[in-house]
């Protein structure tokens, strides 16, 4: 059983990870987390709820980036979803928010291919901003 925070955690990582929080990503992060809740078998969240979540998160999420500990938080956030359909749709949510703003970052490179190291995907073939 899977809790809102744990789907969430992943897409506001994937929002997050480049310090530019950007309109286009929240949007994308809203629209995603709404299509998991369902897989997850959770309670839809209503929008302004997600944006609270959101809010109330980020600056543990910056702090969590910023820090030491940045790998490790990552890795428990992405190695909770093990199930085939979870990971591919949790994979998909997080790549379809790193290009939201359609800007394809080098940090939303790495948390991508992390992602795609744990659960066996390949990368996919975005050319990365700098």
């Amino acid at each position: 059983m899977f809790t809102h925070d744990e789907i969430l955690m992943p897409l506001a990582l994937s929002v997050m990870i480049d310090h530019k929080i950007r309109d286009p990503e929240l949007q994308e992060f809203r629209h995603q987390a709404s299509a998991l809740f369902g897989l997850f078998e959770l309670e839809p969240m209503a929008e302004e709820a997600l944006v609270a979540w959101f809010k109330n998160k980020e600056t543990e999420l910056e702090n969590t980036l910023d820090g030491r500990r940045k790998n490790t938080e990552i890795l428990r956030a992405l190695t909770r979803f093990k199930e085939d359909a979870h990971v591919e749709a949790m994979y998909d949510a997080m790549v379809s928010i790193s290009v939201a703003d359609d800007e394809y970052r080098r940090e939303e490179s790495d948390l991508i291919k992390s992602a795609a190291t744990i659960w066996g995907f390949q990368r996919p073939p975005i050319k990365v901003v700098d």
